[in-house]
């Protein structure tokens, strides 16, 4: 009996809570990990510290109390493990089950302990807009997640420089300002993300992607550079005036 006592005690205080996560809707079982050795006992499931669910082995079915109350989806599995289906954000949580053995030599004591979490991965949106700026201007984008534990945020710019946190915020732009921005969601159990095309008024930038799917930042190719009036007299110039050379020789080497 000793024995039994102490490994009773000895599993209620060197067992640590053990985390339990699902997303919501899924359901769990909490195991009743008590040494019940008696035919007769009362069986309380806990939920931080407060009873959800009463249970007398002379009883027809459990009592279930508490957020637990007139809840479908809950019972309890081989007269000691709790069941609940259908999870919400409300049942997050620490449970355990408390024992107490009737009759001569009965026990009391607690099973192991489980901290439930119940997540909902991010789903994301960005506000703002609309995205065209001036030279000089500035712009404010918001990215929102629908997410639990709420999300944190990351801006990826198209030069692929980071910044924490929900807003972007740009300042004093210009055109190297322009491209595809990023916002990512991320709360631990899904990541989502968004992304935001920034354009500047009276600028047309080229249509260019990266091999990591960000827009490029607009460039200025050889074929668009503004050319200059030494330019002009270099490109064009010397050829004329090397023709009108040669046409004048021609007939001094032919006479």
């Amino acid at each position: 009996m000793l024995l039994r006592v102490c490994l009773a005690l000895c599993l209620a205080v060197t067992v640590a809570a053990e985390d339990v996560s699902h997303e919501r809707g899924q359901s769990h079982t909490f195991e009743c990990t008590f040494p019940i050795s008696a035919d007769r006992y009362i069986l309380n499931w806990m939920k931080n510290d407060e009873s959800v669910m009463n249970y007398f082995t002379g009883d027809p079915a459990p009592t279930f109390t508490g957020d637990l109350e007139d809840r479908a989806g809950v019972s309890l599995v081989n007269r000691r493990n709790l069941e609940i289906q259908n999870l919400r954000i409300s049942d997050e949580g620490e449970y355990y089950c408390s024992v107490s053995e009737l009759g001569e030599g009965g026990q009391s004591g607690d099973g192991m302990r489980y901290q439930l979490v119940v997540y909902v991965p991010p789903t994301i949106s960005v506000s703002g807009g609309p995205y065209e700026a001036e030279v000089g201007g500035k712009m404010m984008v918001t990215c929102r997640a629908n997410s639990h534990p709420p999300s944190n945020f990351t801006w990826t710019s198209p030069l692929g420089e980071i910044s924490h946190g929900a807003v972007l915020e740009l300042t004093n732009m210009t055109t190297n300002d322009i491209g595809r921005y990023m916002c990512m969601a991320n709360n631990g159990y899904g990541v989502a993300s968004a992304y935001v095309d920034i354009s500047m008024k009276g600028y047309a930038a080229p249509s260019m992607t990266t091999e990591s799917g960000y827009a490029a930042p607009p460039m200025t190719t050889e074929s668009e550079r503004v050319v200059g009036g030494s330019d002009v007299m270099r490109a064009t110039g010397l050829p004329i005036m090397l023709l009108l050379i040669a046409s004048l020789l021609l007939p001094v080497f032919f006479s």
